[in-house]
């Protein structure tokens, strides 16, 4: 099932970034997200002390985005001035009638400047759910951000995909290639049959000649090679223009083309299709690399 947010024709990388920088009256938060390819989804975050409670909710926001990727989450605060200095009028009015008091007694015993004031005990408070508001805003900011991390991933994804598609096209092309090499596959197979023959000087049964030539061609016959490297192209051309997370689908599919290109190779029994076999595993190898950044 697709997360939340992501449709279903659109292919996402796992590489991207995000940031978020918030200047409230509260605080000044930053948050920083950097992703990079993973065979699952890795957290790992970076966070201050006093935020450390939040770890699985945002480990939890994480998981409803995203399916697979590494992602190196930081995440820092400073409170500004005004949340951080909150006089408690009532203790200041207690301390000034006692220092009045002190006055009327001693004369010039009160001379203080306001940071003396400011420090006496009680005077500044800091506001009971003010943690609670500040855990509000950096879950809010996380969300956002994951959320920008997200488009920045699509983003990423399409031009994975329009690489893909040009590599896959290309594969098709070899594809045609060996299609017209199947027809001539027996008749190339008796020209060097026969031409050995000739070389050699030798007299041989007609009916043999076609016995080893049948022989021969059916060793190197490569059309059920060719037929499943035609429905791969097909499936994964689905896999493609259907999108959403499928990222582990593609790369079994590389799986499967390296194994026709391979055989290929190996049954080979021209240049013409060897070197079509080395062209495909070029091609798989570099659509391969691609289908690692997919989600």
């Amino acid at each position: 099932m697709a997360k939340k947010g992501v449709f279903m024709s659109i292919i996402h990388s796992m590489t991207g970034s995000a940031s978020k920088l918030v200047n409230s009256q509260l605080a000044n938060i930053n948050i920083d997200i950097s992703s990079v390819n993973g065979r699952y989804l890795e957290i790992y975050l970076k966070l201050p002390d006093n935020l450390r409670h939040l770890d699985s909710k945002l480990r939890a926001l994480c998981q409803e985005k995203l399916t697979r990727g590494k992602l190196d989450c930081y995440i820092t605060y400073a409170l500004n001035a005004q949340a951080s200095l909150n006089i408690d009028v009532n203790q200041l009015e207690a301390l000034s009638e006692a220092l009045n008091q002190v006055e009327k007694t001693i004369p010039n015993a009160c001379n203080l400047n306001p940071m003396e004031i400011l420090q006496y005990p009680g005077i500044l408070k800091q506001p009971a759910n003010i943690q609670d508001l500040i855990d509000e805003q950096v879950l809010e900011n996380f969300a956002k951000a994951l959320d920008s991390l997200v488009k920045t991933r699509e983003s990423e994804g399409e031009k994975l995909k329009l690489a893909l598609q040009v590599r896959l096209d290309l594969i098709e092309k070899q594809a045609d290639l060996i299609e017209a090499q199947l027809t001539n596959l027996t008749k190339i197979e008796r020209e060097k049959i026969l031409k050995k023959i000739e070389d050699l000087k030798i007299e041989i049964d007609p009916q043999r000649i076609e016995q080893e030539v049948a022989i021969i061609a059916q060793k190197a016959d490569v059309e059920e090679e060719y037929d499943r490297l035609r429905a791969h192209i097909k499936e994964v051309r689905s896999i493609i223009d259907k999108g959403g997370i499928c990222g582990k689908r593609l790369d079994f599919m590389m799986q499967e083309f390296n194994r026709e290109s391979n055989t290929l190779a190996s049954k080979a029994s021209n240049l013409d299709i060897t070197r079509i076999a080395v062209e495909l595993k070029v091609l798989i190898e570099q659509m391969r690399e691609q289908v690692q950044n997919i989600e």
